[in-house]
């Protein structure tokens, strides 16, 4: 999506990402204003630029809409011109936003944030309880042919029951978008959607406290967990001074077996951490220099992708698998947006809301660890050649 790649909106996002997790509420209302406006100079530059030529939008990234979607945006734009936009809105909403709009987000939310692309994202549109593997392996049994069937696959399934909770952005559309038109005003939704979302499912997968929202990976979900009010405690930090083989082995052993005694396989093994401690712990810790005088990046004893989060504490990280966290998306039937002239009525401005229902949890307890790196050795590994003879 053009809008997405703009160097002035994905700053915006960025500036905005950072306000949220400061918790300062007027730093989070101008970081909204400014998002919001790059955006929406973006594809007014991109309206003015591509005159309604289909070519030249497609050029600049934008969608050609289903007819589903463009009835839905057609109607949208006739209710808010109506002399009754209130009740046009309203009767709009019965439909829903069609769900290819909202799975669209969900391609540009893994295309656009890594971390986010490292997790397993379901649209579960309604549904309340998820079946999920077991991790039980069960072998089918031998015998002689024609012997009845004596055995069955059982318990290789488990069933959690999970509420979705509601997570919910404003949209400040300037009344002077309206005539742009059902492809830039897609445009605009689904670039607040998917920036709106990242900021809220990121923080929510690393650090959710499981109250009202997905339970985050550096969370106790085992059985003897102290939940207070609905919110799970944080793990216990393991601290770790290096990332040695016989030390991040021992780590990801850790990894291998589910609660249940059960034996997984290690794929996609991931660390997240802070920025700031990337660059001055992990990088170093984690960096060769080679015969040859370069720099190879990113070496651990166990291939590790390394995902930069704000949302974890400095002096913290997450060792996971990514895959076994589970987040499930879906849109609301019943009202799925609502809107306000008033909020910003002397800037001419209409204020939308737009609401999504989520929830996430990892497998089970063993899927991550909690890592206390304030004191890992930041020491980079060289490569020594033993032909060279010193100098004096």
């Amino acid at each position: 999506m053009k809008a997405l790649k703009n160097p002035v909106v994905q700053q915006a996002a960025a500036a905005m990402q950072e306000a949220f997790q400061s918790g300062d509420e007027e730093k989070m209302k101008q970081a909204w204003e400014n998002f919001y406006e790059a955006v929406c100079d973006t594809i007014r530059q991109d309206a003015e630029l591509a005159g309604g030529d289909k070519n030249i939008l497609m050029q600049r990234g934008y969608r050609m809409l289903t007819e589903k979607e463009k009835a839905f945006y057609e109607n949208w734009l006739e209710s808010a011109k109506s002399t009754n936009p209130k009740q046009a809105f309203t009767d709009l909403l019965d439909g829903g936003m069609p769900e290819t709009i909202i799975e669209d987000v969900y391609r540009n939310l893994v295309n656009e944030h890594p971390l986010l692309e490292a997790i397993t994202f379901t649209n579960v549109s309604y549904l309340t309880k998820w079946i999920m593997s077991d991790h039980t392996i069960q072998t089918a049994q031998w015998g002689p042919i024609n012997t009845e069937i004596t055995k069955g696959i059982s318990s290789a399934f488990k069933i959690l029951e999970m509420t979705q909770c509601k997570l919910s952005c404003f949209a400040v559309i300037p009344k002077d978008m309206v005539e742009l038109g059902p492809t830039f005003l897609d445009a605009y939704i689904r670039t607040i959607l998917t920036d709106a979302l990242a900021c809220g499912l990121e923080n929510a997968i690393v650090t959710g406290t499981g109250k009202n929202m997905p339970i985050g990976l550096d969370r106790d979900i085992s059985s003897t967990a102290s939940v207070v009010d609905g919110e799970y405690p944080k793990k216990e930090a393991v601290e770790v001074e290096s990332f040695l083989p016989e030390v991040y082995g021992g780590l990801v052993a850790s990894l291998c077996k589910t609660e249940n005694g059960k034996y997984r396989k290690i794929e996609d093994l991931s660390l997240i951490c802070n920025p700031v401690d990337y660059y001055k712990k992990v990088m170093p810790a984690t960096t060769v220099l080679n015969a040859a005088g370069g720099y190879t990046g990113n070496v651990f004893p166990v291939p590790t992708e390394v995902y930069q989060s704000a949302e974890l504490d400095e002096g913290t990280a997450i060792l996971c698998l990514p895959k076994e966290y589970f987040a499930g998306l879906g849109s609301s039937k019943d009202g799925t947006i609502t809107y306000d002239d008033s909020v910003q009525f002397l800037e001419d401005n209409r204020v939308y809301m737009i609401k999504l229902f989520a929830n996430g949890r990892a497998f089970d307890n063993t899927v991550s660890i909690l890592l206390d790196i304030s004191k890992l050795d930041p020491a980079y590994i060289t490569v020594l050649n033993k032909d060279a003879t010193p100098e004096a």
